[in-house]
């Protein structure tokens, strides 16, 4: 695989989790990696908890906001990292074509009620989440990496981290 690789964290309304995906991928990437976010769903606006939890971590957020898949096109994708949570029935966008794609279903953080602290509690955890896979990602040759050797690795990784 050619670095850098361009990671699309996809989900339903790209307030949250892929904002999160994108950030983090175009932080600890130094440039092995660029992060993209976008949704099948867009809410129109990022979850500022999103903001907060990356800001604690002194994470560049970069200009993010929530898209389409639409406002993508024409982008050069290496990989899909679909973030939805199966486990809790929401839908997760499915991208046409022959891109390389993998799920990395996390709970939706925006979706949590309780106290400002169990809210930024959940937020926390989505953030170490996609931070343990994709530091674990970038442990990995990618240069060496076949397409699918990339998912599988890919794969494995989230299997493990859970």
């Amino acid at each position: 695989m050619n670095t850098p690789l361009n990671l699309l964290f996809l989900c339903t309304g790209n307030s949250c989790r892929s904002i999160l995906g994108e950030a983090l991928a175009n932080h600890l990437g130094e440039g092995r990696l660029r992060g993209l976010s976008a949704g099948s769903q867009p809410t129109g606006q990022v979850n500022p908890n999103a903001l907060a939890v990356l800001a604690r971590h002194h994470v560049p957020a970069g200009e993010p906001s929530s898209k389409s898949m639409d406002d993508l096109e024409g982008e050069k994708v290496d990989l899909v990292i679909t973030v939805c949570d199966a486990a809790a029935g929401e839908a997760c966008p499915i991208w046409l074509g022959d891109t390389l794609k993998v799920h990395w279903g996390l709970p939706d953080p925006a979706h949590v009620t309780g106290t400002q602290e169990e809210i930024v509690g959940a937020f926390e955890a989505t953030y170490q989440a996609l931070h343990a896979r994709l530091s674990a990602l970038l442990a990995l040759d990618l240069e060496e990496r076949t397409p699918l050797g990339l998912v599988a690795a890919a794969q494995k990784l989230h299997r493990e981290l859970e």
